[in-house]
């Protein structure tokens, strides 16, 4: 899908799309209630919300993609949690508007890509790790061990899965801390035109030598449900590469992610302290580490007003939604960058 959607672009960012050009998948015939009214039996909150909307008396075209914003707030990503706290700066008043949407990540986050991706082409040509190598580098090589011919094949095969994957690092609204955003380069490696050919080749013979257990090992890499922007994606590479290593899916299990844990837990706490912003409820967050979360986005979000609290009261319904229902439709994001990379395409003319 994402070769279907994406294609390269050679320009650097530091005004990315705006946010004005989808604001009307967010609005309704009446309310901005497009990715909040997905279970009609659940009305009462979505009526207090579009009742909030409706004493505003119309928004500003400002406050219209401040109301867009919310909509970004995917629980799916990588960068989940720290988004809810992007999104409230945002919300209170950060000139700093830069967000990423399903399929596009950070420069930082493709460095780590590619890098993994150059570890696993450096053990194959047999390069020695050097003294200097990155944590990414030494990881694959620790997963990898010593050399062996099934282990090649499967290595090569997955360096190929991996380089083929696409790296959207373009961005909605703008940058006004750090440098413009390369959009390039969009894979972790050049591959040759007849890289498709090599893997079938590799598979064959993977399959061959390895029989009904090839199966796990020629799973698309990063997992054939999520892109690069999904928070498990370098999670299920890793799992690959250390089954690699001893021949034996999950045989050497790599420690978990901190930063994956845990993730219900905070997202509750995260639902509990945004209704008190909106409702005024102060019985909930009770928690001293709910405490220090709510402090720091209270300060983020600054005074509560009318339109600040709806905006929350919108994010807030957005995040309750994906994590009961998992609501947020594919359709929308496939719209979303459909729509950007017009945008950007016009840019390169």
């Amino acid at each position: 899908m994402e070769h279907t959607l994406l294609t390269p672009h050679n320009i650097a960012l530091t005004e990315g799309i705006p946010y004005r050009i989808i604001r009307h998948l967010s609005k309704g015939q009446r309310f901005y209630d497009a990715n909040l009214d997905y279970y009609p039996e659940d009305n009462e909150d979505l009526r207090a919300i579009n009742e909030m909307e409706e004493n505003l008396g119309g928004l500003s075209p400002e406050q219209a993609d401040l109301r867009v914003v919310a909509d970004f707030c995917c629980i799916w990503r990588y960068d989940y949690p720290q988004r809810v706290y992007d999104i409230c700066s945002i919300i209170g008043g950060s000139s700093h508007t830069a967000l990423r949407l399903h399929y596009q990540i950070c420069p930082h986050r493709r460095r780590e890509l590619t890098d993994y991706a150059e570890a696993l082409k450096n053990w194959l040509e047999d390069k020695l790790l050097e003294d200097g190598a990155g944590q990414t580098c030494k990881k694959v090589y620790h997963f990898l061990g010593a050399k062996d011919p099934l282990k090649s094949m499967l290595a090569e095969r997955t360096y190929l899965g991996l380089s083929a994957r696409f790296l959207n690092c373009s961005f909605w609204g703008n940058i006004v801390q750090g440098d413009p955003v390369s959009l390039s380069p969009c894979n972790a490696q050049q591959l040759p035109q007849n890289w498709h050919q090599r893997m079938d080749e590799l598979e064959s013979m993977i399959r061959k030598q390895m029989g009904h257990e090839a199966g796990n090992f020629l799973c698309d890499v990063g997992g054939s449900a999520e892109p690069a922007c999904h928070f498990k994606f370098i999670r299920r590479i890793d799992i690959l590469v250390s089954s690699i290593g001893c021949l034996k899916w999950r045989g050497n299990l790599p420690p978990k992610d901190e930063n994956i844990r845990g993730r219900r837990q905070i997202t509750q706490t995260y639902l509990d302290i945004l209704e008190k912003y909106w409702t005024g409820n102060n019985k909930l967050g009770s928690d001293k580490q709910d405490s220090k979360v709510e402090q720091e986005l209270f300060m983020f979000l600054g005074k509560p007003d009318d339109l600040k609290k709806w905006l929350v009261a919108c994010l807030w319904k957005n995040i309750k939604n994906q994590t009961l229902f998992h609501a947020y439709p594919m359709k929308r994001w496939v719209e979303f960058v459909r729509i950007g990379e017009e945008y950007i395409k016009a840019l390169e003319i």
